[in-house]
């Protein structure tokens, strides 16, 4: 409600969005007071009820989860830049304890300013203060406010560190903690950038891959919330295993062939054509469809194919040729195709989801002909 009333003060356009989880007896009283305030700046006001039992597992989890789709789809609908999340100084040393009492890699200590969560942009305009400070704030200015019982109480971890730490630090002692938090992520962001400009090669020899500087920092943003121990079981089996995957938030590592490649997770792709008009002349960074072409990239097309889809492979995908069927996963072993090409890989696929043609293999037994009139080339 401090934020709330600093943003409303500031200017900004703003728009309310809370989520009532009934998880206590107050919660439709903070409600209230969330719709009150709203009511009488004439602030639009979301609301979602949360309701546990379409929901399994973690409660903390599967709470946050909804809240930030719910988040996201108010962003989305009423076309607003981001979200203004009220985490203050105390949170910030609360999170970089938890860190370091778990002994887990990390991205980044404490939290950040500004953050993407769930496809939400989220922004922590309130890291500079103290709970109390907001408190005295909302007494000075006459802010509505309720206090959430649950967070009086040990039942969680980050209450108990709340309680039992950082309420016994003063406010010199949480300043100085906080220039820690800050020279850390200095150091780490340094490292990190270090072993980022090392394995911008992408590809490399068992060798070259154990001389990289810093990789654990690397790896911390990339696999978070493991121990370092796991890291370096991770690095072990790339440097000592014959086969291996590892698939991170955004990269995957893996050892094949006898080198070991880095590499960026790319989102899946399909591209679905009504007609042979629809298909000819289209492009993308995958493959393109030309008019002409070698033999192996020629399928002959009949109405009864389509639609059709073009998508990149899987690996339960066959083809059938007229030798017999061809496994793509046994294809792609015998040429030696690197996991990245594999991935974006491309396959052509009928109305029926039957795979019809596969880049370096050619079309099936029944899409065959001497004068093709459609060329699907590998980019």
């Amino acid at each position: 409600m401090a934020l709330f009333d600093m943003v409303r003060k500031s200017g900004a356009y703003i728009e309310a969005a809370h989520v009532n989880y009934h998880k206590r007896d107050t919660a439709k009283r903070d409600e209230d007071i969330v719709r009150g305030y709203c009511k009488k700046y004439d602030i639009p006001f979301h609301l979602y009820d949360f309701k546990e039992e379409d929901y399994t597992g973690n409660f903390q989890a599967a709470a946050r989860k909804a809240r930030y789709d719910f988040f996201y789809e108010v962003c989305k609908e009423n076309d607003l830049d981001e979200v203004l999340v009220a985490h203050h100084k105390d949170d910030l040393i609360e999170t970089y304890l938890m860190q370091e009492e778990k002994k887990i890699g990390v991205s980044y200590y404490g939290l950040r300013r500004n953050n993407v969560i769930d496809k939400v942009k989220a922004c922590r305009p309130l890291l500079a203060y103290t709970k109390k400070q907001l408190l005295d704030y909302c007494l000075e200015n006459d802010v509505p406010y309720g206090i959430d019982e649950s967070n009086l109480k040990d039942d969680y971890e980050r209450n108990r560190v709340r309680h039992h730490k950082i309420e016994k630090m003063s406010d010199e002692e949480k300043d100085e903690l906080v220039r820690t938090i800050e020279e850390r992520n200095r150091k780490k962001k340094l490292h990190y950038e270090k072993a980022q400009k090392a394995l911008e090669k992408g590809t490399f020899t068992i060798r070259q891959f154990d001389r990289i500087p810093y990789l654990y920092e690397y790896l911390g943003v990339h696999f978070s919330s493991l121990s370092k121990a796991h890291y370096k079981e991770m690095k072990r089996q790339l440097l000592n295993a014959k086969h291996c995957v590892f698939e991170g938030k955004d990269i995957i590592l893996c050892k094949e062939y006898g080198r070991i490649t880095v590499f960026e997770k790319k989102e899946d792709y399909a591209y679905t054509f009504d007609s042979i008009e629809a298909l000819k002349g289209f492009a993308c960074e995958f493959f393109t469809i030309a008019n002409q072409g070698r033999k192996i990239e020629g399928v002959c097309l009949t109405d009864k194919d389509f639609p059709i889809t073009i998508r990149n492979a899987r690996k339960s995908d066959s083809i059938e040729l007229r030798f017999g069927t061809k496994k793509l996963n046994r294809f792609f072993i015998d040429r030696k195709i690197s996991m990245k090409e594999e991935l974006s890989w491309p396959v052509m696929a009928d109305a029926q989801n039957r795979v019809i043609f596969v880049s370096g293999i050619g079309c099936d037994v029944n899409h065959y002909c001497d004068d093709p009139g459609v060329f699907m080339i590998k980019c």
